[in-house]
């Protein structure tokens, strides 16, 4: 039986994971997430949204053990660099996706982020470029946004 893993878990797995990403100067889990950004290329891990498939809470699923199939979406926000200029921003910006991607897809789906034998059965991924405004007054970062989902039972 797999033990049941937590968001604390997960998100922690998943920011040291990641931070092993070439170039990275500094990674955030939830918990450590701070007001300005002091260094940069950086990344920052935290929930996002979840949710339980209903189709599969059935006494009918899995010879009527009511399995319970949840799904966590886990945002990984890398910020490359404080805007400045496009060209020098999108070097720095494809420089750090690609880096990002390599420890991505290393992951193996029954140890993803370290969690095996945590009920994770599938893990996928996507990214996005993003303009970030961070901090007060607002300071603009080129980034990507990193959706990571996770299929647990």
């Amino acid at each position: 039986m797999s033990d049941v893993v937590n968001l604390t878990d997960i998100c922690d797995a998943i920011e040291t994971t990641l931070a092993a990403a070439t170039g990275l100067a500094r990674s955030e889990s939830y918990d450590e997430l701070s007001e300005g950004m002091q260094d940069t290329p950086a990344l920052q891990v935290y929930p996002e949204s979840g949710s339980q498939d209903a189709a599969t809470s059935t006494d009918r699923s899995t010879f009527r053990a009511g399995l319970q199939q949840e799904e966590a979406v886990i945002h990984a926000d890398l910020y490359a660099r404080q805007r400045s200029h496009i060209g020098e921003d999108m070097s720095s910006l494809v420089t750090m996706i690609d880096a990002m991607r390599a420890v991505l897809k290393a992951q193996k789906t029954g140890d993803a982020f370290g969690l095996a034998n945590k009920g994770i059965k599938a893990c996928t991924w996507s990214w996005q470029r993003v303009t970030f405004t961070y901090g007060d007054p607002g300071v603009h970062y080129i980034g990507a946004r990193f959706t990571i989902r996770l299929r647990m039972f």
